[in-house]
């Protein structure tokens, strides 16, 4: 199975329709029906979240639904998608820091409660922090 870069998400979700280099709709398409399988590591799909966010100034609850429906997409095989998903949640309803979100995304699939970090806003998340 191939792997998907985080430019062609890019491109696909910030170019006008009518711009779009030859096939890549195409190619969406494929992927939106599973006809075309690709995978997707983590890094990928937050870098997808820091440039919309960073470089396009996309606002939180656009790229929220953005990346839900990338997620769904049927040819697309993220190795933890429960865990992007679960961080979406939390990113949607209790925090800005998605990084936050994925660390307890990860800690609730393992069934953990407890944190390193001197980081207090992380409580929110329904973590104990622990610090030195």
């Amino acid at each position: 199975m191939r792997y998907i870069d985080t430019n062609i998400f890019l491109r696909f979700l910030t170019e006008e329709k009518e711009n779009l280099p030859q096939g890549l709709l195409e190619f969406f398409q494929n992927l939106q029906e599973g006809s075309i399988k690709v995978k997707c590591i983590d890094i990928v799909f937050f870098q997808v979240i820091f440039v919309l966010k960073s470089f396009y100034k996309v606002d939180k609850d656009k790229i929220i639904k953005v990346m839900k429906n990338m997620l769904a997409l049927n040819g697309l095989y993220i190795k933890n998608k429960r865990i992007l998903e679960r961080t979406l949640e939390l990113w949607e309803k209790h925090s800005d820091d998605i990084i936050d979100c994925y660390i307890v995304a990860n800690m609730e699939q393992d069934g953990e409660n407890e944190l390193y970090t001197f980081d207090k806003k992380i409580k929110i998340l329904g973590v104990k922090t622990i610090a030195f």
